[in-house]
């Protein structure tokens, strides 16, 4: 376990000028036709935290190709779509694009606080950390964004078997501490209680749990909850194979359990690796799933995979190879609520892709990759993905059809993709480089305005 102070921007608490409207009930006689009362108030600054980098957790076990580790590469991109005064570890992010844009690029990881002061809009903001490695212990490449803190999260990935480690970062931005509880979900049911099970978290800080130190199995998932500050949860796994490191790859936060879960992102086709859903059921009885995948070809029942019995705190994988179409949502359903997320098997990297909620408006950094972006919607809409360079210049803009599928691969230049849609898509992101001997892999989600961040306007009715 390791206990690492971060940096924030809470010096430059300055409030700007988006506000918050509440609409307060008094009493009426008439309670179809009621008086209303507004309080003028504040709209609250949007906080992201940015993880640390990953960490050898293997000993002496792995040498890498030659006997020593190639050099690795780590670096933070940021970018601020719409909010007002923006920082990154306390360090202010100046304007460089169009309009209100921003953007920033750092060498190095810069664990801490992405923050964005309220301002005439929805605060629209997210970071990556990008690591690659052609040889050693942590070879791959991962994608580690900043992600909103929240009271509960659940992470779907990552492994403790003897080939594998698995880092549990919980960061806390804010000013109170948080009273952490852990249940981690494995292939033969929920782990004993254990060293992870319960920890707190100093405010203004990030502690790692070493997840092999608690439980040990090839198939995992977790439900992190907070009390008295809010946290921020991701994993950090890699894998080796023999003496030679096989990928490395950052989980992140995906949909809340749900009878219906929405997987997109992954290219069925082969050409971008094996695909396999992990499906967790955190519930105290047993639930019976289906996979459909969705592609271009329209959708279809995933042979294998229909009225699946998975046990309760148990966690399964179901291999995608077979079927037909490319890029992909998976779909799993349920009579009663699962999570799932996929996975992407690749010569020496992999790669996790979480399951996610419809949007209308979100924000990824994607640095120094060939990315594709998929988006998934039931009913027919339409959607345009911006594109932007690492100085926050404009460097395409693309409208697509989404009828049920669409994904649009990034330009050469692009660091940062924005999507705008009609309705409700789902989207995911799968990042791919070529590296000196392997091909690096990561996956990726949209970062949405967080609730709060714009003028809001509420009515209470007794």
């Amino acid at each position: 376990m390791s206990k690492t102070r971060i940096a924030t921007g809470l010096a430059s608490l300055a409030i700007g000028v988006g506000g918050v409207s509440l609409a307060l009930l008094t009493p009426a006689a008439d309670p179809a036709d009621p008086a209303l009362s507004s309080v003028e108030g504040t709209a609250r600054a949007v906080s992201l935290a940015c993880g640390p980098d990953f960490e050898n957790t293997m000993g002496e076990t792995t040498a890498g190709i030659g006997g020593e580790d190639s050099t690795d590469l780590v670096r933070t991109r940021t970018i601020v779509v719409s909010g007002g005064d923006a920082s990154l570890a306390g360090t202010t992010i100046e304007s460089e694009g169009a309009d209100n844009l921003r953007s920033s690029f750092e060498s190095g990881a810069f664990p801490g606080e992405l923050r964005v002061e309220p301002g005439d809009e929805a605060a629209l903001a997210t970071g990556t950390t990008q690591r690659f490695q052609d040889r050693g212990e942590l070879a791959g490449m991962a994608m580690t964004p900043c992600v909103a803190p929240a009271t509960e999260q659940f992470l779907v990935g990552g492994a403790t078997s003897a080939s594998s480690s698995s880092q549990l970062v919980l960061t806390n931005v804010s000013g109170s501490p948080a009273t952490v509880n852990i249940d981690v979900y494995t292939s033969t049911g929920e782990a004993a209680p254990s060293i992870l099970s319960s920890t707190t978290v100093d405010a203004y800080s990030s502690e790692t749990l070493l997840v092999e130190a608690g439980a040990r199995d090839a198939r995992l998932a977790f439900r992190i909850t907070s009390t008295g500050g809010e946290v921020a949860a991701q994993l950090l796994t890699h894998e080796v194979d023999g003496i030679v490191g096989s990928g490395v790859e950052t989980v992140s936060p995906g949909a809340a359990p749900s009878q219906r879960v929405v997987v997109p992102g992954a290219d069925l086709s082969g050409e971008n690796g094996d695909v396999s859903l992990r499906v967790a059921n955190p519930g105290s009885k047993t639930a019976t799933v289906s996979v459909l995948s969705a592609t271009t070809d329209g959708t279809e029942e995933v042979p294998g995979s229909q009225d699946v019995a998975l046990a309760p705190g148990t966690v399964l994988d179901l291999s995608m190879d077979g079927l037909g179409g490319d890029w992909s949502a998976l779909i799993v359903d349920a009579d009663r609520p699962v999570l799932a997320a996929a996975r992407v098997d690749l010569e020496g990297d992999f790669a996790w892709l979480a399951s996610g909620e419809p949007v209308t408006n979100g924000v990824v950094t994607i640095p120094d990759s060939e990315s594709y972006v998929t988006l998934y919607s039931a009913e027919p809409t339409g959607a345009t993905i911006t594109f932007y360079d690492h100085l926050g210049a404009e460097v395409e803009e693309t409208e697509v059809d989404v009828d049920e599928i669409a994904t649009v691969a990034s330009p050469d230049s692009a660091s940062h993709a924005v999507v705008e849609a009609d309705a409700g898509v789902y989207a995911g992101i799968l990042s791919v480089k070529e590296l000196e001997t392997i091909t690096g892999i990561a996956g990726l989600t949209l970062t949405i305005p967080p609730a709060g961040s714009s003028d809001l306007e509420l009515q209470v009715i007794n």
